[in-house]
């Protein structure tokens, strides 16, 4: 049987201290399995709200992306959500001691992500 772990990405990182450890070895290879889940809420979200993601350039484009994550609820709970959902249950227990700054780390790891494929979410 496959476990959650062996369907991540192998990600050569390395770590100094726990929360790092967990960032680099945890979060960011989910975020990386999760990719397209991720570009599919915010393009979602995007068409929902009416943002011509076409039209932009990418200071409009980073401003459109701080708005959504400090405003919108809905979308913040999905992404953590697909995200949460990929751990296992001693991962869930290390990101229950620190999840106010783990959800930080994901919410500034998901907005590079997405400003880095603003040529990919603006193409589609």
């Amino acid at each position: 049987m496959t476990s959650k772990i062996d369907i991540r990405p192998k990600l050569e990182l390395t770590a100094i201290g726990k929360t790092e450890g967990f960032q680099n070895i945890t979060l960011r290879p989910i975020l990386k399995l999760q990719h397209d889940i991720i570009i599919l809420i915010f393009r979602n979200w995007a068409v929902k709200h009416k943002v011509k993601l076409a039209f932009m350039n990418l200071d409009e484009y980073s401003k459109i992306l701080d708005n959504s994550f400090s405003r919108n609820n809905v979308v913040k709970n999905q992404l953590l959500g697909i995200v949460i959902g990929q751990f296992t249950v001693n991962e869930f227990e290390e990101y229950q001691l620190q999840s106010s700054e783990y959800n930080k780390r994901i919410f500034k790891m998901i907005k590079k992500r997405l400003f880095d494929s603003f040529e990919e979410l603006k193409n589609n």
